[in-house]
């Protein structure tokens, strides 16, 4: 059975393995919503009580279809990269509530993954959501960051009730530190009293070739109350919820589960061209085209060494 954390403020219990819904969207594996849905109906079916998604994920109708008919409690958490735009952020809070048919959200975050959360770029975002959250439209309201100072700031911040940090067991993605630093920010913010549920615990999907030990490294962290962790097809669905729930794992689950499925992707919104894959690429298999790294199918072999060395975690494994 999943292990399960009480969240006082939802007034209610999330699991620690949380559906992160990023990779079957269009920024990444582009699985239609029907197809999405099968693994989100799976998911719940299997007692996956969390989801993350964002809003410019586009993968509301895909979480929207997959719930549809559930009649157990899920909890979602959704994002804006609104920042300063608070008509953006207004749009965002309804674009949500509509396409997930809820009244209430149970959590929003301002999306500043990769971004300082100052006054000036988040202050209008942040007072939209505080207010939505006074007039009871959303339950929680939070950041998602892979800074270590914006966790800080986030553990400091009384308007904050969450904080979705980016942490896996090489540090990879993490901006302005170490792994054992974010570490320490984190085991701050959950003193606090903050809600802390982790992302890239498998770094984007470079750390598949050691999954085991990538996903024991987070979920071991007491600090953390939910790890999300995208999923793409119904063999990792069962793989993941096996691992999260402590249960023995076939071959044949494995094998199926298996890294050789995926392909890589670059993110280009994240990519800026800087070439240092190219360099570390063995096999000749990327190049820098109208400013973005390109993937050449034929020549990837899936090894990953070009990963480590892309400082926005722009590169995938989906």
């Amino acid at each position: 059975m999943l292990e399960t954390r009480f969240i006082p403020k939802l007034g209610r219990s999330v699991t620690r393995l949380c559906l992160g819904a990023l990779p079957m969207g269009p920024l990444q594996l582009k699985m239609s919503p029907r197809d999405g849905a099968i693994l989100v109906r799976m998911a719940v079916e299997f007692g996956v009580t969390f989801i993350d998604t964002a809003s410019k994920y586009g993968t509301y109708e895909h979480i929207g279809r997959g719930l549809k008919g559930w009649k157990g409690t899920v909890t979602i958490s959704t994002k804006t990269d609104a920042g300063s735009d608070r008509s953006l952020a207004k749009r965002h809070l309804e674009e949500a509530r509509s396409a997930l048919g809820r009244d209430t959200l149970d959590i929003v975050l301002c999306h500043c993954a990769r971004s300082k959360f100052t006054e000036d770029a988040w202050g209008p975002t942040l007072e939209i959501l505080v207010a939505a959250r006074e007039k009871g439209l959303v339950r929680m309201v939070g950041l998602s960051t892979h800074n270590i100072e914006n966790v800080r700031i986030a553990t400091r911040h009384p308007d904050l009730d969450v904080i979705h940090p980016l942490i896996n067991m090489k540090g990879m993605g993490i901006i302005d530190g170490t792994a054992v630093e974010m570490i320490r920010a984190i085991q701050e913010a959950h003193k606090a009293g903050k809600f802390v549920y982790a992302m890239k615990a498998m770094a984007g999907g470079n750390l598949l070739f050691e999954r085991r030990k990538a996903l024991g490294f987070v979920f071991g962290m007491q600090e953390i109350d939910s790890v999300a962790v995208g999923m793409v097809t119904t063999a990792e669905v069962e793989w993941n919820w096996r691992f999260a729930c402590g249960l023995p794992i076939s071959e044949e689950l494995s094998r199926r589960a298996a890294v050789r499925s995926k392909r890589v992707n670059i993110l280009s919104n994240a990519c800026i061209g800087c070439g240092e894959c190219v360099v570390h690429c063995e096999n000749g298999a990327l190049s820098v085209t109208g400013g973005k790294a390109q993937v050449k199918r034929n020549d990837c072999v899936l090894c990953g060494y070009c990963a480590p060395h892309c400082e926005r975690l722009a590169i995938r494994l989906v």
